[in-house]
């Protein structure tokens, strides 16, 4: 006769295998929620804060964060402070964003790869104080971008040659991002920066106006992988608080390292605009911007004492390289030319044959190398250049008849003396020379070699 099993012992491995299989249950959603947990304590803010302290070198606040198996992880309110320096004077943060979600490729992550698909940026804000920018132009240059730099600048000369119309300046031409070919890599999924309700500005800390801004940046850009194509949307660009464009919408191309905005035409006031840019994913984040306007009739724009210039035509081609991350790198050349200008200055007519201008920017100095309007009866000759800290310099000659030049200069400066005229060699021609110095917030202005000098905010002649 056959014995029974124990029916005790069968219960007992029941139950054994029923809280081993509780526990396999348990334990993952336990853990998912304890490191939430943890994720949002002080804590753990200020070690994720010290974090990108560490990397970008501004004191950096963090609300806290989360993640899940579906969603990745997400970051909430980080703020980066302004540098300490200019944090008196500016209160907003150098950047504010509202959560940044990363979506790992978690495939990867089990092989040791800390892989992302996408990285979503919900309201991100920039505010560059311009301080900053001109701060990091002139600290030491970080080592040269991979495109071609052309020569610096000369300083400005003080007394500009007004003898005769001598040929403009070449264009500068600005080179092409020398980006090397890149290895043939496999097919791989797109990577992707996903941008909602982005805006950046650039401030000053002696004005409460933005001096420019771009509002509402809603799109996805394409940043690794396989090519692909989007399209950003920009609500709207503004200099100085003045609207200029408005529902922007730009093409985008990615083709690894490059990506490219196809030429984007825009309007200001009736002239066409046309502008295309390139930005590398590589080291230092090497960028290209080109802008042109066409040829096209000038209308009358306002100049200071009581004047205004026209044209038939004027045509503009302008370029900017360097590496995004140092100002110290950037480059950039603008050329204007203008045929048969004409212009109305303190109240007298004059007509030119032509017109040009030629402006540079090197290593943090902005400087415009010639510009000139050439007559027969008047001409104008003149340079000046800012520095990165904001000193700046210029001159202006003026060159007429003795004359005609007395009477322009009295209806322009009717408070100062006898003008202080330049002979030339020919007694027909003579010229009037103006040298303006100091600051861009505070700039004097000489009348005349040896003539008195005018602040240009009071108007008031100085000794």
């Amino acid at each position: 006769m056959e014995s029974e099993a124990p029916i005790g012992e069968k219960r007992r491995g029941f139950r054994r295998g029923s809280w081993l299989l509780s526990a396999l249950l348990v334990l993952p959603i336990l853990g998912f929620l304890l490191s939430n947990l943890w994720l949002a304590t002080p804590w753990s803010c200020r070690w994720m804060a010290a974090k990108i302290e560490k990397v970008t070198g501004l004191q950096t606040r963090i609300s806290g964060a989360t993640w899940s198996p579906w969603y990745g992880a997400c970051v909430h309110n980080v703020e980066l402070l302004q540098p300490a320096a200019l944090r008196s004077a500016l209160p907003h943060p150098l950047a504010t964003i509202e959560s940044i979600q990363l979506t790992p490729v978690w495939r990867a992550w089990m092989r040791g790869k800390y892989e992302v698909s996408s990285i979503s940026l919900d309201t991100p804000k920039l505010v560059i104080p311009i301080e900053l920018l001109s701060h990091l132009s002139g600290s030491q240059p970080q080592p040269a971008p991979p495109i071609a730099s052309g020569p610096p600048p000369p300083v400005v000369q003080v007394n500009p040659p007004a003898a005769s119309p001598a040929p403009v300046p070449p264009p500068v031409a600005v080179a092409p991002l020398n980006i090397p070919a890149p290895p043939t890599l496999p097919p791989q999924p797109t990577g992707w920066l996903h941008l909602k309700n982005a805006s950046f500005s650039i401030v000053s800390v002696s004005r409460k106006q933005a001096l420019f801004k771009i509002d509402e940046i809603t799109g996805s850009l394409p940043i690794a992988g396989d090519p692909a194509q989007s399209v950003l949307k920009i609500q709207s660009v503004s200099f100085d608080e003045h609207r200029t464009f408005n529902d922007l919408s730009a093409t985008l191309d990615w083709k690894y390292p490059v990506l490219s905005m196809k030429p984007l035409e825009l309007e200001f006031h009736g002239y066409k605009i046309l502008i295309a840019s390139k930005i590398a994913s590589l080291s230092g984040l090497p960028i290209q911007i080109e802008a042109q306007i066409p040829k096209q009739p000038l209308a009358a724009i306002p100049l200071p004492f009581k004047g205004h210039l026209e044209a038939q035509s004027f045509a503009l081609n302008g370029g900017f390289r360097g590496l995004l991350a140092a100002p110290s790198t950037w480059q950039g050349d603008l050329i204007a030319e203008t045929i048969a200008p004409s212009l109305t200055l303190a109240e007298h007519d004059a007509k030119f044959d032509k017109g040009s201008a030629v402006i540079v920017l090197r290593g943090g100095l902005l400087s415009c190398l010639d510009a000139r309007l050439i007559g027969d009866e008047l001409s104008l000759l003149g340079n000046a250049t800012v520095l990165s800290n904001g000193s700046a310099a210029g001159a202006l000659r003026l060159v007429a008849p003795p004359e005609n030049l007395k009477v322009i200069v009295m209806r322009g400066f009717p408070n100062i003396p006898e003008p202080s005229l330049t002979p030339l060699s020919s007694p027909q021609r003579s010229a009037f020379d103006l040298e303006a110095f100091g600051n861009i917030s505070q700039l004097f202005l000489r009348l005349g070699k040896d003539g008195p000098v005018v602040n240009l905010k009071t108007t008031a002649p100085q000794p």
